[in-house]
């Protein structure tokens, strides 16, 4: 099992990507929705470029923490 063990980890980094990035832009572009029909307004281009920028800067804070325990891992062995 440990010979699967990189495996696994870059598996589960690249679903916590996928799942990250599709939550902020879904619930920006449905709060950018809700609010469009609640109060007339155009702002869902606007929310959902919120979503695509805040997705980005958290797959970018999971990557960098992540990259951030490996260099700490390979310094203990």
């Amino acid at each position: 099992m440990k010979k699967y063990g990189p495996i696994f980890r870059m598996l589960s980094l690249i679903t916590q990507i996928g799942i990250t990035m599709l939550t902020s832009i879904f619930f920006c572009m449905f709060l950018g929705l809700w609010i469009d029909r609640k109060f007339s307004t155009h702002f869902f281009l606007f929310f959902l470029i919120l979503g695509i920028l805040g997705g980005m800067k958290a797959v970018y804070s999971l990557i960098e923490r992540t990259d951030h325990d490996d260099k700490e891992d390979r310094d203990e062995r």
